[in-house]
């Protein structure tokens, strides 16, 4: 049943889920740093985290698709708890390898349990008892809180509290997941549909083009902008912006969204994703770049609410988890890997303005795909 109360259970863990985000992206790297690593081990340690992602959502889902639905919410409780210990495991004083073997283990339990509660997320907002988006938002916001925060407090000794306040993080999962509503199995299948069709399998591959064409962003952002002579608290000031814009789409516009075309929807993301991608490239002029950033309403915020919305309704009654998970992995997974470590080559060789650039055309690879979704009246 859903409750007030279990709603704000979910308010809960995305805004935990996405603190741990906010303070994992910014300075795990600055932990490892601190522990002496060299830049190679740094880069293949963050990239186990992204690995994990492509890995542990599809697979987990497809399993516990077979299983009761109780049994998605036993795994949220027992997956979060385990990586409140990997994630402590983290602070050990071990060697490489075993310091690897634990960040993997942790990224795949944290990295799983973000698509079921989606799964959940949408049910409840298909059934018109809450909003996906406003849901959602409350992960942004827990996001700027804690990387504001991490700025202030994650400096010089305290770096190495990092394990400790990313182990807090999962067990508030844990007491978020506890209260989350239990909602009763879908109905059996009556479309006959029990398989994956090819709309769904394009909504993964323009997920995957949209991630990817972020790549230089994710990856270089903040590089870019301090070498062209920006502080560090007006770097932080410009991704505030891109996710307050994010906070406010989700907040106003997520029903009319969910409901919309998804081709309409897709091709004009990722028609001012290019245009967002090839202004960043051209300048650094303040007042564009606050233009460009409010563009993150749309690159991410817009498509991401739609996408998971249509991932529900494309996918089989029997396979939502999966179906989340796969989404997961093609998008967060699989294309941000490919976007940032490819974004990092042309930047080497290039320049950090040629990885933009390259981003804006990587978008518009997505379009003619978008275009051949079907209409919505097509589906329930």
């Amino acid at each position: 049943m859903v409750t007030p109360h279990s709603l704000n259970h979910i308010r809960l863990f995305y805004a935990a889920y996405f603190a741990a985000m906010g303070l994992i992206l910014p300075f795990f790297p600055v932990y490892l740093d601190g522990r002496g690593f060299d830049t190679v081990t740094i880069g293949f340690m963050t990239g186990l985290l992204a690995l994990a992602k492509v890995v542990a959502p599809p697979w987990i889902g497809h399993i516990l698709d077979r299983q009761p639905p109780v049994w998605a919410h036993h795994f949220i409780v027992v997956a979060s708890c385990m990586a409140a210990v990997t994630a402590l495991a983290i602070g050990l004083n071990v060697n490489g390898w075993l310091l690897a073997a634990m960040i993997l283990l942790f990224g795949i339990f944290w990295a799983a349990v973000l698509p079921l509660t989606d799964a959940l997320s949408v049910s409840v907002s298909e059934n018109k008892t809450a909003d996906y988006g406003r849901l959602r938002a409350w992960g942004s916001i827990g996001f700027v809180i804690t990387s504001l925060a991490g700025g202030i407090w994650l400096v010089g000794p305290n770096i190495a509290s990092f394990p400790i306040v990313l182990a807090v993080f999962m067990l508030i999962l844990i007491f978020a997941a506890h209260g989350f509503p239990k909602l009763e199995a879908p109905p059996a299948e009556a479309t006959g549909r029990g398989a994956f069709t090819t709309p769904f399998y394009l909504l993964l591959a323009i997920t995957l083009i949209m991630q990817a064409s972020h790549g230089a962003y994710y990856g270089f952002f903040s590089l870019y902008l301090a070498d062209a002579g920006y502080s560090g608290w007006q770097v932080g000031l410009y991704w505030g912006i891109g996710v307050i814009a994010e906070i406010i789409l989700m907040w106003r516009w997520s029903r009319a969204l969910q409901q919309s075309s998804p081709s309409l929807v897709f091709t004009v993301c990722l028609l001012l994703a290019a245009l967002r991608w090839l202004g960043i490239g051209l300048t650094t002029n303040a007042t564009m770049l606050v233009a460009l950033q409010l563009l993150h309403a749309a690159s991410f915020a817009a498509f991401h609410v739609t996408a998971i919305a249509w991932v529900k309704r494309l996918a089989p009654n029997h396979r939502h988890s999966a179906a989340q998970g796969l989404y997961s992995a093609a998008g967060f997974g699989l294309g941000s890997t490919i976007g940032i470590m490819g974004c990092g080559l042309i930047a080497d060789s290039f320049s950090y303005s040629v990885a933009f650039f390259t981003c804006a055309g990587v978008a518009m690879l997505g379009i003619p795909l978008a275009l051949l979704l079907p209409r919505p009246a097509l589906y329930p």
